[in-house]
């Protein structure tokens, strides 16, 4: 039996949309947006910081009596059987881009222990570049923080689970290397031969998505993709980090010398 609840999580731009395809195709059954899950994670964080003011040892206060172990176990238990009630099917995957369903990792391997995380990345040149085509009324800045806070968080995160539950997907390796990517998603999910079959078939045949035909596969660096030298220094001081901790080139390179 293929493993689930599949969750797919990373920066929007980055072929999630792709794997909710190739799921689908393999039995997987679930929303094309989720963004329902990482409110677990906005409301365990409101309530630590409610308990940090409110919830000093003080026998005239309400707050202080309260469980808070055992108020989050109930709000997570709230959570687990909402998102079950949405998913009744032996296998379902979800899919959220939102920043928050990272952190909130911790919790979902609490509540599906038999979960399994497929992140899926891509260099921050060619991802900015389609977050300002796909989303041009939000501004410059906001696309380049967006993209570094996914994929920092990632990388502290990764280091708290087993390496046998996730994978990480760039979307140009998905494109260029599909065979080898898919055989590891396959392996992963648990996938017999004829799934990796029709995975392999639906990657080549379904591209990412892409703003103009083609982008999903255009590949840019820092002197050609036409921003202003403003522009560059933003993207540097947001995004120059994690490029870095990724591997990732600025030029037309896509990966530095590894």
């Amino acid at each position: 039996m293929p493993n689930s609840p599949v969750f797919i999580v990373g920066s929007p731009r980055s072929g999630t949309s792709a794997l909710v395809k190739a799921l689908k195709t393999i039995g997987y059954r679930g929303y094309n947006e989720g963004n329902f899950l990482p409110l677990l994670r906005i409301i365990e964080r409101a309530v630590e910081n409610h308990f940090a003011t409110f919830g000093k040892p003080n026998p005239n206060q309400l707050t202080p009596q309260i469980d808070r172990g055992r108020l989050k176990d109930g709000i997570e238990g709230i959570f687990k059987q909402l998102t079950e009630d949405a998913h009744p099917y032996p296998l379902w995957f979800d899919k959220s881009g939102h920043a928050e369903m990272i952190p909130a990792i911790p919790a979902l391997r609490r509540l599906w222990p038999e979960s399994v995380y497929i992140f899926c990345k891509r260099r921050a040149i060619e991802n900015v570049a389609s977050r300002l085509k796909k989303f041009p009324m939000q501004d410059f800045e906001r696309h380049c923080a967006g993209w570094a806070k996914i994929m920092a968080a990632w990388r502290a995160i990764r280091t708290q689970i087993p390496g046998e539950v996730y994978l990480e997907v760039d979307q140009q390796d998905l494109i260029r290397d599909t065979d080898s990517i898919s055989t590891k998603i396959a392996k992963l999910l648990n996938l017999d031969q004829e799934q990796l079959r029709t995975l392999i078939k639906t990657f080549k045949s379904r591209r990412p998505q892409e703003t103009t035909k083609g982008s999903a596969t255009q590949m840019h660096s820092l002197e050609s993709v036409g921003w202003t030298d403003s522009q560059l220094a933003t993207f540097r001081r947001h995004c120059g980090p994690e490029m870095e901790a990724y591997g990732y080139g600025s030029g037309s390179e896509y990966y530095e010398k590894r």
